[in-house]
């Protein structure tokens, strides 16, 4: 694998004695307002919402299990055709 060839460095112009300038002001730096956080939804809020869709997925679940063990429920089971 071939090296990359880097660029020479440019000499920089050779600087004449003419006269002093001025030194350059600092920029004054300026001041950062601290960043606002908004709260979320509060922990009873997502208590409820978790808890809802825990007893919804238990429903399912059980009667899933009444269908294919037992042939009854109201989604999983066998009466389908009839």
């Amino acid at each position: 694998m071939a090296a990359r060839r880097r660029n020479a460095k440019k000499a920089a112009p050779a600087k004449t004695g003419g006269g002093k300038k001025a030194p350059k002001a600092k920029k004054a730096k300026k001041v950062k307002e601290p960043k606002v956080i908004s709260p979320g939804p509060p922990i009873e809020v997502v208590l409820s919402i978790v808890t809802a869709v825990m007893l919804v997925a238990a429903v399912i679940m059980i009667d899933h299990s009444s269908g294919t063990h037992y042939g009854t429920g109201t989604l999983f089971s066998d009466n389908y055709g009839k």
